[in-house]
């Protein structure tokens, strides 16, 4: 059993309001995903103590370390500044804004993020669970890599790869696998939960980033396949066409908090290097310094004009809660 260490300052925030739900889970393709394009519906769930369960279908390693060289100019597997591999930085720095929202309250056992290995099967005998206070967080840290004309995870799902391997060399997925373990892991944490909803991509493909609508299609499939799992309502992302604000009190400055410790984590971490030539745009962030950044691939899952402005977006289709506790 290993604990993160901290590698941020959690803020002090406020305001909350409370959604008709008793539990939540957010299925997403990358680091980052739920906080960004689901932000206010997360930072709600969490902030108001309900059972939040996250699942991180990709490490988010493309650009960070994982394969030949990547958009950061540095050889697979070169670490870090806090001597961590890049997309590892990625992940710890999404827990440490997660942790910025968990109430006091709930983190009775452990102060700290906590790492099991859990196991699904001798296919997934290793699947990395974090968890502290309400939350609970999956990693299955498959690769955010392009193959042929398509992604990885994409190929998967569509057939024409077999099996897909976790980065760390642990698990390997077939696609029915794969779908097998998302409801696992949901029927785990959510046995007899009333009014469960659960949160995704949009499944159909569109102008999007592939991996969003591939691991929509999988959570789609997966619960379609299994009749139990229609117990949940459930809410459907768009990605990045999100338009409508949410007029919840708050839950936009505390996204936008929590977001900035992510930020920061990745900037101790030497993910990500400000520039200061003036040949780019000045992003302004209202904790700290101002820091010129570069827009390009250098920016990744950070805090850019590209990113922010996502900030309290809540467009998503879906059904109302329903009132039946989910018996899987």
């Amino acid at each position: 059993m290993r604990s993160l260490k901290k590698m941020a300052i959690a803020a002090g925030l406020s305001a909350c309001f409370a959604l008709p739900a008793s539990a939540a889970v957010y299925v997403v393709a990358h680091p980052d995903d739920d906080i960004l394009l689901m932000g206010p519906n997360l930072v709600n769930d969490i902030i108001n103590g309900y059972p939040t369960v996250i699942i991180i279908v990709t490490a988010g390693d493309a650009g960070n370390g994982h394969g030949a060289t990547s958009a950061y100019g540095e050889a697979s597997g070169q670490f870090n500044n806090l001597n961590q591999q890049y997309y590892r930085t990625r992940l710890n720095a999404r827990l440490n804004a997660l942790e910025s929202w968990i109430p006091a309250a709930s983190k009775t056992t452990y102060r700290n993020w906590t790492w099991i290995d859990e196991s699904f099967g001798s296919h997934a005998p290793a699947v990395e669970r974090w968890f502290l206070g309400n939350v609970v967080a999956y990693h299955l840290n498959l690769p955010d890599e392009p193959e042929l004309s398509a992604t990885k995870l994409t190929n998967l799902f569509e057939g024409r790869t077999g099996s897909l391997s976790d980065i760390r060399g642990i698990n390997t997925y077939t696609a029915p696998q794969l779908r097998e373990t998302i409801r696992q892991i949901i029927s785990r944490n959510n046995r007899n939960t009333p009014n469960l909803v659960i949160n995704f991509h949009e499944y159909r493909p569109g102008g999007d980033h592939p991996d969003h609508y591939t691991v929509g299609r999988f959570v789609q499939t997966a619960i379609a396949e299994t009749p139990a799992y229609g117990c949940m309502s459930q809410a459907i992302y768009p990605g990045y066409s999100m338009t409508a604000v949410d007029p919840r009190p708050g839950l936009l400055d505390r996204q936008r908090a929590g977001y900035e410790i992510l930020h920061q984590t990745l900037l101790q971490g030497g993910n990500i290097t400000p520039i200061t030539d003036g040949s780019v745009d000045t992003v302004a962030h209202p904790t700290w310094m101002p820091t010129t950044v570069y827009q390009g691939s250098l920016q990744r899952g950070t805090m850019d004009a590209f990113h922010t402005k996502f900030y309290g977006k809540t467009q998503y289709a879906g059904a109302r809660p329903l009132p039946q506790p989910c018996a899987f």
